[in-house]
């Protein structure tokens, strides 16, 4: 079992300080692609995740080994996002029609650089997912690809039914209401 960690960068008490001094430090918010690509260098940026990205990635025995030496090490700063920020991503999740794409992980991913984006710190995102990356733009969010280049505009996407062609305009649903079929999206025409 971990125990959790945060960097000492971070640990101090943020309300003592102004927002202007937390927008000197640069953190950078991993998803699992970013712990499990190995591309990470720990001992050169500051870090953070979600414990439900750590679950994700603690199959891979290699990752595994890594992970526990930079959380144990403070590198790696393991926080639960707000439930606020939690509701607040998935609203946003839903205006954009992301949420269907999006898992738990994904949301409390963007939640928690919500929550820190808010204590004035500089946020980055480290991730591959183009729903991850289209939502933390919509948020004025930077994010980075870790292997592969980042999306470059935003998407609103529209849900249809490819069986009986019935249109949904943006919405969570996955499922058609008319024929039961899984629904498609498509980037609505900007």
């Amino acid at each position: 079992m971990f125990v959790l960690r945060g960097s000492t960068v971070l640990q101090g008490d943020l309300g003592s300080a102004s927002a202007k001094d937390h927008k000197k430090l640069r953190l950078y918010i991993l998803d699992s692609t970013a712990l499990i690509s190995g591309q990470t260098d720990f001992s050169k940026k500051e870090f953070a995740t979600t414990p439900s990205v750590i679950s994700e990635v603690m199959h891979d025995e290699s990752v595994k080994n890594v992970v526990e030496v930079a959380v144990y090490s403070g590198q790696l700063e393991v926080s639960k996002p707000s439930e606020y920020s939690i509701k607040e991503v998935e609203r946003i999740a839903i205006s954009t029609g992301d949420m269907i794409k999006l898992s738990r992980t994904d949301i409390e991913v963007l939640a928690l650089a919500l929550d820190k984006s808010k204590a004035g710190i500089e946020v980055v995102i480290m991730s591959d997912d183009y729903s991850i990356q289209n939502l933390a733009k919509r948020m004025a969010i930077k994010v980075v690809g870790v292997l592969y280049p980042g999306i470059r505009k935003q998407i609103i996407w529209l849900a249809y039914c490819p069986v009986c062609r019935s249109e949904y305009g943006v919405s969570s649903l996955n499922v058609c209401a008319k024929c039961g079929a899984e629904l498609k999206r498509r980037p609505a025409k900007q």
